[in-house]
């Protein structure tokens, strides 16, 4: 567990009839933060969140909370809040009972308990909701019921398990931007589980990226979209430009007999990724480096850009998602700019070869 580490699970193990859901699996939190539990379904992310709630025991490993170990406390004695994807009310409480309910298993007194909770009802935009039944309320309407009832007993932890999964697409937005402001006033560590990258995106500080049953990258957002560490991460954030290259320093020569110039030194045969929108596509030469000679062969108007595959005359194909008024036309000749920073870099199956950081970045 580092130094700065909130909540931290260290070589965390569960297998289910011998086989492995969650593997050796070390992941730090820090206070305060927003983090996003990521992947694909059947990854391992919602038996992790189970496995911290305490609604599952782990076969092997250590989970520790604000310095305090968890394994063998119950989940009721852990600190933490778990909001599903429904929000599971009591059908038979009011509104106000629901958020209060962990209050009073708290022992807090009712004068106490219901002030509590009518200011968390506010919290969320659901003052005068006390008195209704679950059954009266709208889908975000529970969710929202079901995030004050998690929040009311100021938990260390609070645990967030596709929350927003079953809601249309402008509730969920709105769902998103409430939870962040609720972070923000409370303070609240957050791990969400989603499978949705734009959910993760907006609601993390952080993404931990799984993959049967392993962690991949944990990094920030934009580490992730712009320096995958390999070719399954990228595809999985939305990659679509992929091509082998050599590289020799900050230099890579393509099949074509091409060169690109890169941002960060490598050496020997490489797998290459750009982000479409990173893909500049130019009607003249107006650069001498990284540019390519393209023809376009697709142009498809979405509304909010354009995107078009481009063709070299080697055969590689580039798709690049640029601004909706930026008109090119199918068989047009173009020039594709490939800016160095935006290129990223991995060593090719079966290759050791490793990024070489630059001498400058070393001081940093």
């Amino acid at each position: 567990m580092s130094e700065t580490a909130y909540c931290a699970m260290q070589n965390l193990t569960k297998r289910f009839r011998g086989v492995p859901a969650v593997r050796d699996l070390w992941l730090d939190l820090h206070q305060g933060e927003r983090l996003a539990l990521l992947g694909p379904s059947g990854c391992g992310k919602s038996t992790t969140l189970q496995l911290i709630a305490g609604l599952l025991p782990p076969d092997s490993g250590q989970i520790v909370l604000d310095g305090r170990s968890l394994v063998g406390i119950p989940p009721e004695r852990r600190d933490m809040a778990l909001v599903l994807q429904k929000g599971l009310l009591f059908p038979h409480l009011s509104v106000g009972e629901n958020v209060a309910f962990g209050l009073k298993l708290r022992g807090v007194n009712r004068a106490d308990r219901e002030a509590q909770a009518l200011a968390m009802l506010a919290q969320v935009q659901l003052t005068g909701f006390e008195n209704r039944r679950p059954a009266e309320l709208s889908g975000g309407q529970a969710q929202r019921v079901a995030l004050a009832r998690s929040l009311v007993i100021r938990p260390k932890l609070l645990l967030l398990d596709e929350p927003l999964s079953a809601l249309d697409a402008n509730l969920r937005g709105d769902m998103q931007e409430l939870i962040l402001q609720l972070q923000a006033d409370t303070g609240v560590t957050l791990l969400i589980v989603t499978h949705d990258q734009q959910e993760a995106v907006v609601m993390a500080d952080r993404i931990a990226l799984m993959f049967d049953g392993c962690l991949r990258q944990v990094d920030t957002p934009e580490a992730l979209y712009q320096r995958p560490s390999d070719g399954t991460v990228a595809r999985f954030l939305g990659g679509v430009n992929f091509f082998g290259a050599v590289a020799a320093g900050n230099r890579l020569r393509l099949t074509d007999g091409d060169s690109l110039t890169l941002d960060s030194a490598h050496q020997g045969p490489v797998q290459v990724t750009i982000r479409p929108e990173r893909v500049q596509v130019l009607a003249e030469r107006l650069c001498s480096t990284n540019l390519l000679p393209v023809t376009v062969a697709q142009s498809r108007f979405t509304g909010t850009q354009r995107q078009l595959v481009l063709t070299t005359a080697a055969g590689l194909e580039l798709q690049a998602w640029v601004p909706p008024g930026q008109s090119f036309a199918v068989g047009q000749t173009a020039y594709a700019h490939l800016p160095p920073e935006a290129l990223w870099c991995w060593p090719a199956a079966g290759n050791a070869s490793v990024a070489v950081p630059e001498p400058e970045l070393l001081s940093h």
